[in-house]
């Protein structure tokens, strides 16, 4: 190639290129009003202000995220779209379609106009209040108003009301007026007389407190605080806030199942994406919170124009103050629909709830109380009471070794494997596996007996002599066909756990409820339960629209190890007999007169604990007619002394 050829390949080389770089430059940079509508568009829809296009974009930056940012807050997301230009004045203006999302996926639309100029050969987007809403003036912003909906309630059987929104009364302390009563501590010994409230941790949250901060004594019903509104409601620094919340249909009804409901926690509210306010009342425990997202009443959100309050409005519209110098009242400019929360619809049955509350009450000693169905497995009361006044619900969520009541289970195991009612067995005072000595309760002997009267009286020495007759996968499978092993009630309540371990004394003290089997007292009733139908119960506490339970159904299939018919009809059969004769002639006698259809049951005494002599649970597990029940008292000692008790007032209720 000649040196000339060279010189003119390099020349077309240059121009190509600054041809290129030109094409680059007028489809990339703001040399049309398109390119600089597109680029703010951009920006405006990711909620970043970064591009070129603006004119100034230091302050747009400033001002778009002063006026929108409440509303990022409280939105799910935005959306802005180009929508082109027209030509206005000496220059254009661009069309640009926003769309707000809210946290229920509605949407909130409307269209602004973007003033486009054009300076040398670029053109720059401007940002005004009125791009971001068309009705914005200098010196306002957009912010979000959410009124809280009403929250759903908790319904029983026959849809009776068992927990709805009612008044009630916040009753507090003012610091500061306090301080300027003659005597402060008058008004505090007061509160503690009549509200019966810890006086010392009260007078400790005053002094702590901010003068105008308000100090929480105590919330009551309404027609609780009725009763003691004479003597406080005058009292030097008292302040009373009345509003509503989810109340029980009475007082302590199904307390710890139900749960309860409150404000909002600003953790709670930090961490739900704009979800909640400080008003927005949320599920704290039981059903209140398991069931939370049904519960829960978006409620209404309303869209609000109002002055900047930040001290240095630049250009404000001063003309929007009131004549006294208050801010103008905002302007609403959208309105998303009201939502209110969901009813979820419960088994709980309000007779048979109140009459297991009743009972439960009796107890001496933390107690619970669980109900079903066995026809089916409608959970109808669910009841926990606790002299100390702690509300956590071991009906449903207690772990506790069953004791003798499991001797149902490997009793059933037992009747399986050929063993029979009228089947002899040894009742030695004691028994000794691997050098593990177990005994019976009181020191009991019967010799040889029957088994149905070794069962009867509960001997337990009984039971572990004929752990060889079954292993710790026959006895894991009969409480697994008993309903036991697999529940999920959608509340986080627990069932048993059985290990089929065959270790010699591990699986010995299995045969009686002890060693590593645990149960809660809504597994020992699903037990019963099964027992009385006569195949396994599937508990169900909480019904869907459809009339189906919201619990997962239990897994019958082989691959389980079950059959269509999970327990041997002749074996239930003669657990049926061997429960009505522990009534008749056995440990559960005081319930032999119970008015009604005959009872049939099972005590149980259950060993806990390192002390010695061990420390005992009390249960008794039975059914009568279409009822069945668990009772659990802690530490209550022996099965007869305080459980059956607790049955006994139960069963007589609800008769």
């Amino acid at each position: 190639m000649t040196k000339k050829s060279k010189t003119w390949l390099a020349i077309a080389l240059v121009v190509v290129l600054l041809a290129g770089a030109g094409a680059f430059a007028f489809f990339t940079l703001p040399l049309q009003a398109e390119t600089a509508a597109e680029d703010a568009a951009a920006d405006l829809n990711s909620g970043t202000i970064e591009s070129n296009a603006w004119s100034d974009k230091k302050t747009a930056k400033k001002l778009h995220d002063l006026i929108l940012a409440t509303l990022d807050q409280s939105m799910k997301k935005r959306s802005v779209k180009f929508a082109g230009t027209e030509a206005h004045g000496d220059g254009m203006v661009a069309k640009l379609k926003w769309t707000w999302t809210n946290q229920d996926d509605e949407p909130w639309e409307y269209t602004s106009e973007l003033p486009l100029h054009k300076k040398g050969l670029l053109w720059s987007a401007e940002l005004t209040p009125a791009v971001l809403h068309p009705d914005l003036e200098d010196g306002q912003v957009l912010v979000s108003q959410k009124t809280p909906g009403q929250r759903g309630a908790i319904l029983g059987e026959d849809d009776e009301e068992l927990m709805a929104e009612g008044p009630v009364v916040d009753i507090g302390i003012h610091p500061a007026k306090l301080d300027e009563a003659e005597d402060d501590d008058d008004t505090l010994t007061a509160l503690r007389d009549e509200l019966d409230i810890d006086l010392k941790s009260l007078k400790e949250r005053v002094d702590k407190a901010e003068p105008d901060q308000f100090v929480p004594v105590i919330t009551l019903r309404e027609g609780d605080y009725k009763k003691v509104k004479e003597s406080i409601h005058s009292l030097p620094g008292t302040v009373f806030k009345t509003h509503t919340q989810p109340l029980s249909r009475k007082k302590g009804f199904a307390g710890p199942t139900l749960g309860t409901a409150g404000a909002a926690s600003a953790e709670e509210v930090e961490a739900s994406d704009g979800k909640l306010t400080g008003e927005s009342v949320v599920g704290k425990s039981g059903l209140q919170k398991a069931f939370d997202e049904q519960l829960t009443g978006p409620g209404s959100e309303a869209i609000y124009i109002a002055d900047r309050d930040d001290g240095n409005d630049e250009g404000a519209d001063e003309s929007k103050a009131t004549d006294d110098g208050d801010a103008a009242d905002p302007v609403r400019v959208h309105e998303f629909p009201e939502k209110d929360g969901e009813n979820i619809t419960t088994t709980l049955n309000v007779k048979v709830q109140e009459a297991a509350d009743k009972a439960a009450a009796t107890g001496k000693k933390p107690t619970a109380l669980v109900a079903i169905r066995p026809s089916d497995g409608h959970i109808i009361a669910a009841a926990n009471q606790d002299p100390e006044g702690a509300g956590w619900d071991r009906a449903l969520t207690g772990q506790y070794a069953p004791g003798s009541v499991f001797k149902v289970v490997s009793g059933l195991a037992l009747l399986e494997s050929g063993v029979d009612a009228k089947t002899t067995l040894d009742c030695p005072k004691t028994t000794t596996v691997d050098g593990k000595s177990f005994k019976n309760a009181e020191d009991h002997v019967l010799g040889k007996m029957a088994f149905e009267d070794n069962f009867a009286e509960s001997c337990n020495t009984a039971f572990v002599n004929s752990a060889e007759k079954v292993s710790g996968e026959d006895v894991a499978k009969a409480a697994s066909s008993l309903g036991m092993d697999d529940a999920d009630l959608g509340t986080g309540a627990k069932m048993a756990i059985v290990p089929s371990d065959d270790d010699a004394v591990t699986h010995a003290a299995q045969m009686i409820g002890q060693g590593k089997v645990v149960s809660s007292p809504l597994a020992v009733a699903v037990m019963a339960a099964s027992v009385a139908e006569g195949d396994t119960v599937n508990p169900l506490l909480v019904v869907s629209e459809d009339g189906k339970g919201k619990n997962k159904e239990k897994d019958t299939s082989e691959d389980k190890g079950r059959s269509e018919q999970a327990i041997d009809a002749d074996a239930v059969a003669a657990m049926q007999k061997l429960m009505r004769r522990a009534v008749t002639d056995g440990t559960a006698g005081a319930l032999q007169d119970v008015p009604g259809e005959p009872v049939h049951g099972k005590t149980g005494t259950a060993e806990y604990g390192d002390e010695t002599p061990p420390r005992t649970h009390s249960w008794f597990a039975g059914y009568q007619g279409d009822v069945a029940v668990a009772v659990l008292v802690e530490d209550g000692g022996f099965g007869a002394e305080a459980a059956v008790p607790v049955a006994k007032k139960f069963f007589e209720s609800l008769n």
